[in-house]
């Protein structure tokens, strides 16, 4: 999964850099906000493109993993064969390749777990992204007539209060940032996890001949118990 910058994230720098831009800058205030406002689009439609890509890459990661199990399911049945024909030496090479194998598929099901949240907050981001531009955009003469008043130190008629709208912008430009914290709290998690999987399949390395020969017993014993009841029956 890559990394990418967060619609909210994105937007919320978005809205403060056009805030001190339109109240401050030698420019027009009003053309700041138009522009931000635009912008925003922008990113919106940039954070969609984002999503449908993560969208192919989890698809591909599904194709993979069933891939991966199949193989794995391969790499057993000639396991078996082998203790059949009394090979050990081929049957623990056959388990020690399924093994690998599992790993991988292990791996790649906890990414697909990982790019399905991914998928889901991304989703929720645009949604949220798109529900506040569709606000601000709905005001925006009146937004550009409170900037433009602002800097002139005035509040045009029929609109409310300029620093009244700046404050409500600055509760948004709050909130936005309130929900940046969060996501980057779940992104200390995501590398927490990622981390204790590096040192699960370390782990599993130092044990992986172990597990072969589990898996080597395991078998015979299955086998020999057919075997068994093959005779009784006869």
């Amino acid at each position: 999964m890559s990394d990418k910058p967060g619609i909210l994230s994105r937007m919320r720098r978005s809205i403060s850099s056009a805030l001190s831009d339109a109240v401050e800058a030698v420019s027009d205030p009003g053309q700041e906000i138009a522009l931000m406002l635009d912008d925003l689009a922008d990113q919106i439609k940039q954070s969609e493109r984002d999503l449908h890509q993560s969208i192919v890459d989890q698809k591909m990661m599904e194709k993979k993993a069933a891939s991966l199990k199949k193989s794995e399911e391969d790499w057993d049945k000639r396991a078996e064969q082998a203790v059949r024909l009394g090979d050990e030496t081929l049957a623990r090479a056959a388990l020690e390749r399924r093994v690998e194998i599992a790993d991988e598929r292990k791996a790649t099901e906890e990414t697909l777990v990982e790019q399905r949240k991914l998928i889901e907050d991304m989703r929720r981001g645009i949604a949220e992204a798109t529900k506040r531009h569709k606000s601000l955009n709905n005001r925006r003469g009146t937004l550009i007539a409170q900037a433009r008043a602002a800097k002139k130190g005035t509040t045009p008629s029929g609109a409310i209060n300029a620093s009244g709208a700046l404050g409500r912008m600055g509760a948004i430009e709050d909130r936005i940032a309130q929900i940046e914290a969060l996501n980057e709290v779940h992104a200390e998690g995501l590398d927490a996890r990622t981390e204790e999987a590096a040192i699960d399949a370390k782990l599993a390395a130092l044990e992986g001949n172990s597990e072969v020969d589990d898996a080597l017993e395991a078998l015979k014993a299955k086998m020999a118990g057919q075997r068994q009841l093959k005779g009784a029956d006869e």
